[in-house]
């Protein structure tokens, strides 16, 4: 399928949001979507057909696959967002201003379950601490169920999940696994109790929420 490269894309505003759409041939509507937020951009993968492959870059190399169904804050201006599927691959640059984040462990942003839906990385570390027992951690399947009915989602794949919610949850935080194989869970959950990354409260509020979703 030869589309036309560089071609500009015409935004429309309808009652005060701003659309850009881009509807291609066997792409199911919507395949694929950006929304603007108060904090990032937001990528929404709807596609699930036609051995579909959507893939999140950033300008520093990193990338990640969402899931079908999964949202997935942009956090780094210059993202590339690409849905590839035989024949076609569709390719677009985000460019937004990026609000000033605060110094991690600053103390200066408060935690809660709205702020936990902007980012992976913090949302699997909370869920984490909160189901881990006090003198262990959460079994692995149990907490990629929890991330999943959270997301509402399906339940992902052991490898999706490590490649692209467990690892990501460490390296934000600045660990570095001496090892593929150790339990991420293990090295996850602990840095966020050392340095008390989640208060009390906020994590009592995981746990309810987890319980209401059954």
């Amino acid at each position: 399928m030869n589309l036309p490269e560089q071609q500009p894309l015409v935004a429309e505003t309808i009652d005060g949001s701003t659309y850009v759409f881009v509807r291609l041939p066997y792409v199911s509507d919507p395949a694929l979507v950006i929304t603007a937020t108060a904090n990032q951009p937001v990528v929404h993968r709807g596609q699930r057909d036609n051995g579909a492959i959507v893939e999140l870059a950033t300008p520093l190399g990193g990338s990640t696959t969402p899931a079908p169904g999964q949202k997935i804050s942009l956090t780094d201006s210059g993202s590339r967002v690409q849905l590839r599927f035989p024949e076609l691959t569709f390719s677009v640059v985000v460019t937004f201003d990026a609000p000033a984040a605060p110094a991690p462990d600053s103390g200066t942003m408060q935690l809660n379950l709205d702020s936990l839906q902007h980012s992976d990385a913090w949302l699997v570390g909370a869920i984490a601490v909160a189901l881990s027992p006090d003198h262990g951690v959460v079994a692995h399947g149990d907490l990629k169920q929890a991330f999943a009915r959270w997301r509402g989602i399906e339940v992902p794949s052991d490898g999706w999940f490590d490649r692209n919610a467990l690892r990501p949850a460490i390296e934000s935080r600045g660990l570095d696994m001496p090892g593929p194989r150790l339990n991420k869970i293990v090295y996850l959950v602990e840095r966020c109790r050392r340095t008390s990354e989640f208060p009390a409260r906020l994590l009592d509020d995981v746990r309810a929420r987890l319980r209401a979703g059954g």
